[in-house]
């Protein structure tokens, strides 16, 4: 059974935050794929399929459980990653496209 790419490994990365309840949050539902916004320790970030495939069919993002890999777009922040993700959630929830979702993550 193919398990996908260790993007942990691949990307060493330090940090994460999951996305689904920022979804949950502005949708009012659980949803049934997810995101999340990963940092490496080069100061670099991504945004990587967590469950699900609604997020497939979207460029620069980390898709691990699907071959052949190919790497995702690196940011250089935080908040350009965040923004980016933003843009994924909303193409797969239109409803969204007129809510500021940076409302709903959560503050380091």
């Amino acid at each position: 059974m193919e398990t996908g790419i260790n993007t942990h490994e691949r990307f060493s990365t330090i940090n994460h935050e999951h996305l689904d309840t920022l979804v949950m949050a502005a949708v009012g539902d659980y949803p049934t794929s997810g995101l999340m916004v990963v940092e490496c320790q080069d100061g670099s970030w991504f945004v990587e399929v967590e469950f699900g495939d609604e997020y497939n069919a979207i460029d620069g993002v980390s898709k691990p459980q699907i071959t052949p890999y190919i790497d995702p777009q690196l940011f250089t922040s935080e908040n350009k990653v965040r923004w980016f993700a933003f843009s994924c959630i909303k193409q797969i929830h239109p409803e969204l496209k007129k809510l500021e979702l940076g409302e709903f993550f959560s503050e380091k």
